[in-house]
């Protein structure tokens, strides 16, 4: 099956039922089909032809859902944008891209008039929220265009900075993107009649296949969430009847640090499990998630270019840990030779839905998979019970002047324990000799005041002392990369944007 058919089936199946909910709007699954075959017929009468690559920089909403289908039924190749990048960033990665066609809204095109001159293969700025683009749609043809798509085709570029800490086009196939909806829908029991809750983008792997397709396989509800806050969350769970809550951990974790009278005060009985990906999460804030919400948090662990690897399931479910593997997994030490159970290295994935390959960039591509192998570039651990723990990105271990090696998170965790810190990241800040100095930054709660000197006592108390910061600062708030990670390499680098607190 290839992701245009995936939607004909379904939409075939239950064209009446709602396929996608922003606040009032409702869109069934009919409507998206046909809504989407109009934008492929303009798209083709405009000159787009089979492969031609379309950028899509557009806000969470169903027009999202509807042009990124068009395009695919056109038979182009969507390039997925992130909305929280800058004009100049934007402009580097829609020249690197080869994009001819831009589709976007008119505030996103705005920002972008002056890098657009300097895009020499971009034909066509199509601004979704102008006449012109309604009176093309709504005189195109709602039948599917005659075009031959084949699962090997390509269907998706995204643009991370994951793996090797730049920017670069990750180049998915229809095979590749629909490799793991259906395991992820079968861990957390998805089906037909599930309303899932959405604040995470689809220019995102996880928000495009576990979320969407995941979803539109199944004939499920994704009720969309523009712009996340845990108040938004619990009234969209309560109006919709909201059964499975898709985030990032620190969406979820905001969620978990709420007040009992809070969350008491709407009905989220429908609300069963949560899913999340993105980032490592706290199992003390897991915990709490659960019991608060009375759900299962189902976590997942994969990256841009590999969708899931492993993942937690209702059946398979220890917190602190990323379940279990999904494809073939090999940990591995800096000599790539296996390390024993129990031992921490680098993970090393084989599966059928591993990327196409980095745009343009063989020698990139060539890093990171070797004979087949996905070399992640992130420690794990498995447990002699099969149980897969992710510990963090070989990148962001500190090394200490006598070689010891600090996971961030185990320190961070110790962190947020304390009565007064809201959020916090431990990082290697480098020194002007190029050395680290083992830095917490810590934003508080409102209303909350700590000292340094308090921090240092309590991290004393709960860790070993060549774990200890050996600086502290207060800040308003820990940055965060678009995909809500905390944007360590931005802290590491002593940014002196960052706003002290």
């Amino acid at each position: 099956m290839n992701i245009i058919q995936m939607l004909e089936k379904t939409a075939s199946e239950v064209p009446q039922k709602t396929a996608i909910i922003l606040a009032s709007r409702r869109i069934t699954y009919g409507e998206l089909k046909e809504a989407s075959s109009r934008v492929a017929n303009a798209l083709i009468k405009l000159g787009m032809e089979k492969g031609d690559h379309v950028a899509i920089l557009m806000s969470h909403s169903p027009e999202w859902v509807i042009n990124y289908f068009g395009v695919i039924k056109a038979g182009g190749v969507p390039v997925l944008l992130s909305s929280m990048l800058k004009a100049p960033e934007l402009g580097s990665l829609l020249r690197d891209s080869d994009a001819k066609i831009l589709i976007t809204e008119k505030g996103f095109s705005q920002m972008l008039s002056p890098v657009l001159p300097d895009i020499p293969l971009l034909k066509h700025v199509i601004e979704i929220d102008g006449d012109s683009y309604k009176r093309m749609v709504a005189s195109s043809l709602s039948t599917l265009p005659a075009i031959d798509i084949r699962g090997n085709d390509e269907a998706a570029i995204i643009y991370t900075s994951g793996v090797l800490g730049r920017q670069k086009g990750v180049v998915h196939t229809h095979a590749s993107l629909l490799g793991t909806p259906n395991i992820v829908s079968a861990g957390i029991g998805r089906g037909r009649e599930d309303v899932a809750i959405d604040p995470v983008p689809f220019f995102y792997l996880f928000g495009l296949s576990e979320v969407l397709f995941g979803s539109i396989i199944k004939g499920s509800t994704v009720v969309i969430i523009p712009h996340f806050t845990p108040r938004a969350v619990l009234e969209v769970i309560e109006k919709e009847r909201g059964s499975i809550l898709f985030g990032v951990p620190a969406m979820h974790n905001a969620l978990a640090m709420l007040r009992d009278e809070v969350i008491q005060s709407y009905d989220l009985s429908s609300l069963r499990v949560a899913s999340t990906a993105g980032a490592k999460s706290s199992p003390r804030l897991t915990k709490m998630l659960e019991d608060k919400f009375n759900l299962t948090l189902c976590e997942t662990y994969g990256l841009s270019e590999l969708s899931v690897v492993s993942m937690s399931t209702l059946n398979n479910h220890k917190l602190g840990t990323v379940g279990k593997p999904i494809c073939d997994l090999k940990v591995v030490d800096d000599s790539g030779k296996e390390v024993a159970r129990g031992e921490i290295g680098e993970a090393v994935f084989k599966a059928p839905w591993v990327m196409k390959g980095y745009y343009k960039a063989p020698a990139l591509t060539a890093q990171v998979l070797k004979d087949g192998w996905f070399h992640t570039g992130d420690l794990v651990r498995m447990g002699e019970d099969g149980y897969l723990e992710y510990v963090e990105k070989k990148s962001f271990i500190i090394v200490t002047p006598s070689g010891l090696k600090i996971s961030p998170w185990e320190v961070e965790d110790v962190l947020l324990r304390h009565p007064s810190v809201a959020e916090a990241a431990y990082v290697g800040v480098k020194d002007v000799q190029g050395g680290q100095i083992p830095t917490a930054f810590i934003a508080l709660k409102k209303g909350q005041s700590a000292t340094a000197e308090e921090i240092t006592s309590f991290c004393c108390q709960n860790l070993a002392d060549f774990k200890l910061p050996k600086q502290i600062k207060f800040i308003d708030s820990i940055p965060k990369t678009s995909s809500g990670k905390i944007d360590r390499r931005r802290l590491k680098e002593g940014d002196a944007i960052l706003k002290l607190a």
